[in-house]
Formats: C-alpha cells, structure tokens, sequence
C-alpha cells in the first residue's frame, strides 16, 4: 500500500508541476513580446524584411486585400503588431483556415524569428501611409453602424478606430476583414477580446461598413 501511496503522491506532483504546450507557447509568446518592444527598432531594416516575406500577400504598400480578408497593416499601432507577430510565432494565434498556415510558415523563416525583426517590421508598418482606398461594404446601414460601434466599441478604440498602444486601429480597416473578425470574436474562434458585444449579423456587417470609412 505504502508503494502505491508513493506513486499516487509521485504522479500528483508530476501533473501539478508539468507545463502544458499551451502554458510553454503562451510563455514563449510573452517572451517574444517584451524582447521585442525593449529592442532599438530599425524600420529601413523592417521594410526590407516586409518587401521580402510578407508585400506578397498585404501588398506593397502594406495595405492588404479586403476581398481576400487579408488586413491592410500600414498605420496600424506599433505594440499590436509586436503583440500579433509573437502570438503567431507562438502558436496562440491560429489565423483563419485561409492564411493562418502562411502566417505560421512565414514566421519561422530565421530572418524574421527573433525579437528585433519583429522590432523592425512593427516600427516600418506603424510609420507607414495608411490605405487610401480601403474596401467598403454597401453603404445601407451607415447610420445603424456608426450607433452600434459608438456604443459598443468606440469607448477602447476610440471614435475614430485609432487605437492605443494596446488597442488595434480599427478604422479605415478593410470591410472584409473586420466583418470576418467581428464573426470568429463570436463564435469564439479567436481570443483576446476583453468583453465581445452580442451583435446580430446585420450589425456585425453595418459597424464593419461604417468602421472602414473612418479616418484615424
């Protein structure tokens, strides 16, 4: 009896103290974030790396492809692109069916797995012109949209989706984009958002319309 006591005792301490894989991803997407955001970014550097690994799906300019929801990322704040970069490289943050795995496959190039170019990209895309021209919706429930996202969005990313440090710029975002993202936020399919409103999908689609009109 002693000795099953022991390993009953044995096999409590080994689960108490094991790290799961997504404990260790978390852990390595933590790391990543603060080595990252302490380093001397070098945005003539980031351009380079952009142009190389990611002007082929968001575009030269950094200003994505509404109708294939991949999102413009020029003007957008400097700390949420550090923070989204790590969550890919870590594995917290899968991505859509579509373009998750590119995300994934692009980040584990050498040139870009490491903190100080996701120190360069962030400062060159946070430095960058913002879209000119980002995709809109129909334009029939404006109104509708700029209510909803007045009282269920503008108090964190501000009446114009400008963000902060913390908070993503949301404005002049593709149409395509934050209507998908608005959709994963409620279903659950994508984690990160503090307090998600219940939004029907006819509003889910207005704010997104209003949304992309902004100009931060």
């Amino acid at each position: 009896m002693r000795r099953v006591g022991r390993c009953f005792a044995l096999a409590a301490i080994v689960a108490a103290t094991a790290v799961t894989p997504a404990a260790a991803a978390a852990a390595a997407g933590v790391d990543l974030r603060a080595a990252a955001a302490a380093a001397t970014p070098d945005p003539a550097h980031g351009k380079i790396l952009y142009l190389k690994r990611c002007a082929a799906c968001h575009r030269a300019h950094g200003w994505g492809d509404g109708p294939r929801e991949i999102p413009a990322l020029a003007a957008q704040q400097r700390p949420y692109l550090i923070a989204q970069l790590a969550l890919f490289a870590s594995g917290e943050r899968a991505g859509s069916l579509m373009h998750g795995p590119a995300m994934h496959e692009t980040l584990l190039q050498p040139d870009l797995n490491r903190p100080q170019a996701f120190a360069d990209l962030a400062a060159y895309l946070a430095s960058a012109r913002s879209n000119p021209e980002p995709e809109h919706s129909e334009g029939r429930a404006l109104a509708a949209g700029r209510s909803t996202y007045t009282l269920a969005c503008s108090s964190c990313h501000g009446s114009a989706g400008a963000g902060s440090e913390t908070v993503p710029a949301i404005g002049g975002q593709h149409y395509s984009y934050l209507l998908a993202q608005l959709r994963a936020f409620a279903r659950g399919g994508r984690r990160g958002h503090p307090a998600f409103p219940a939004l029907s999908d006819e509003q889910q689609q207005a704010v997104a319309d209003y949304v992309s009109r902004l100009r931060p």
